[in-house]
C-alpha cells in the first residue's frame, strides 16, 4: 500500500467517523437546551454534511473507478441538509413547516436523480 492509499483509506475512515459523532454532539447539545430529538436531527445532518465534503478529493484523470465514487457525496450532503431543517422546524415551526420540507425534498431527490442520469449519459 502506497502513503497515498493510505492517506484515502484514512480519510474515508474518519469521514464515516463523522456521522454517529454529529449524532452525539448533538444529542448532547439538545438535552441540555431541553431539545433532544431536534438536536439529535441537527447533529446527524452536520455529520452528513461533514462526511459529505470530506469525501471530496481531486483524483486524476484516468482513474475512472474513482470518478463514479467521487459523484456520490451529493446524496449525503442532501440528507444532511434535510436533517438540518428537519431538526430546526421541530423547534420553530413544528405544524406549519412539515409539508414544506417533505416536498421540497423530495424535489430535491428528483434532482440529484437527474443530474446523475445525465452524468452517466
Amino acid at each position: 500500500m502506497t502513503t497515498e492509499e493510505g492517506k484515502e483509506s484514512h480519510s474515508r475512515h474518519h469521514s464515516g467517523l463523522l456521522i454517529p459523532a454529529g449524532l452525539f454532539i448533538g444529542l448532547g447539545v439538545g438535552l441540555l437546551a431541553g431539545y433532544a430529538a431536534p438536536g439529535l436531527m441537527i447533529g446527524l445532518g452536520l455529520g452528513f454534511v461533514g462526511s459529505a465534503a470530506l469525501k471530496h478529493q481531486e483524483y486524476p484523470a484516468g482513474d475512472a473507478a474513482r470518478h463514479i465514487h467521487h459523484g456520490s457525496r451529493w446524496m449525503p450532503a442532501l440528507l444532511g441538509i434535510f436533517f438540518i431543517i428537519l431538526g430546526i422546524s421541530m423547534v420553530w415551526a413544528p405544524q406549519n413547516f412539515w409539508p414544506y420540507i417533505g416536498a421540497g425534498f423530495l424535489i430535491l431527490v428528483g434532482i440529484w436523480f437527474i443530474a446523475r442520469s445525465f452524468g452517466k449519459a
